[in-house]
């Protein structure tokens, strides 16, 4: 059957289509004063200054994991539960993964799955939101605070969601990376951003997002390269565009309406999935909000939910699967909590996109069993 309500669309309002154009034809497409006021305007959602954009967040956590002091050899504590997206930088960067467990109903680490892994070797952690859902940040930092270690966060999926009142990103991590990727909450095409609890480390993110140059004293008032201008420290290159920031400033007026469409979603969902026998709801935190990408369930005979939704014309998806199964990464790791939540966790959509009557088909499907 077609699937009629797809687990992810992208959003990309009539406004974006125009803002795209005017700078296509403006001669200025490489960043510059629209990355500046989408940088702006993303501080005043987050409630944070220290915004720095760029042109991939795989990048950006790569970069990230280097600013927090993680080389060659050195290990990064990570759930296997992800995206590649989010593991694979750490490889990149000559490190390792020390695969924890989860909790086997969220899906995402505590403190005391993540202390566990703690050793010598040890240099960040990388907190991953699962679907939007929100780890357990109170006790995460806590711990990572007694132990000089520190903590990333991979908001990827969870845009708009909220730790202890407070946008993910406004203050307590190292670093929180989003990304702003074609099926996100909010989409450029490509891109994301990189928001520091330290203003100087967002400096610093900016100069290496280029190169690692000082973009105030690298040319001259003729537009020569400035040879007092020094690199101290070298950068790569995962500059925003303007093109992209256009696209993502024209959206800012209306993401708070979209959020609250994909949060309405899933508070219908929460409610009238609740009680379905060999169905678990995503456990949450008093103070958290999710940011919710998709809505995550956890379901006994999971395949033959899926394969029931589909029929239905319902998208649904594993989401992602343990990345320790990867070859590049060594053997799988003995983490019964990862592998209860992956042979048992399913998303469907909650987004913008789904009416009324779809989230009424979706709650019916799955109430009348599998």
């Amino acid at each position: 059957m077609t699937i009629t309500v797809p687990l992810l669309k992208v959003a990309m309002p009539d406004t974006a289509r125009a803002a795209a154009a005017q700078v296509l034809g403006s001669g200025f497409i490489a960043q510059w004063a629209k990355v500046a006021a989408f940088e702006a305007a993303l501080a005043g959602f987050f409630g944070n200054p220290n915004v720095a954009a760029v042109s991939d967040p795989s990048g950006a956590l790569a970069l990230a994991l280097r600013m927090a002091g993680v080389g060659q050899g050195d290990e990064v504590i990570v759930s296997p539960m992800a995206c590649t997206a989010t593991t694979m930088p750490i490889a990149a960067i000559g490190a390792r993964p020390a695969w924890c467990d989860v909790d086997s109903a969220s899906g995402m680490p505590g403190a005391e799955q993540i202390e566990c892994r703690v050793g010598p070797r040890t240099r960040a952690i990388l907190v991953y939101h699962w679907s939007g859902e929100v780890a357990d940040l109170g006790s995460i930092r806590a711990m990572a605070a007694r132990h000089g270690i520190a903590v990333i966060e991979d908001a990827s999926e969870a845009f708009g969601a909220e730790h202890a009142g407070m946008r993910l990103g406004h203050s307590g991590s190292f670093a929180t990376i989003y990304s702003f990727q074609a099926v996100r909450h909010l989409s450029t095409g490509e891109g994301g951003a990189m928001v520091f609890t330290d203003p100087a480390q967002c400096q610093r993110a900016r100069r290496l997002r280029k190169f690692g140059i000082d973009g105030g004293s690298f040319r001259t008032g003729d537009g020569e390269i400035n040879m007092e201008s020094d690199i101290p420290e070298p950068g790569l290159y995962l500059p925003m565009n303007e093109v992209a920031a256009a696209i993502g400033l024209a959206q800012m007026d209306e993401i708070e309406a979209r959020l609250a469409r994909y949060r309405d979603n899933g508070a219908f969902l929460m409610e009238r999935l609740a009680g379905v026998p060999g169905l678990d709801l995503p456990p949450r935190r008093q103070g958290d909000r999710p940011g919710l990408w998709t809505f995550s369930l956890q379901a006994e005979g999971r395949d033959q939910l899926a394969a029931k939704l589909r029929g239905a014309g319902i998208g649904c998806q594993r989401l992602h699967i343990r990345n320790d199964r990867y070859s590049c990464f060594g053997t799988m790791a003995d983490l019964p909590g990862a592998a209860r939540f992956e042979s048992r966790t399913l998303s469907i959509p909650c987004g913008w996109w789904v009416g009324d009557e779809d989230r009424e088909r979706m709650a019916a499907c799955i109430r009348a069993g599998w």
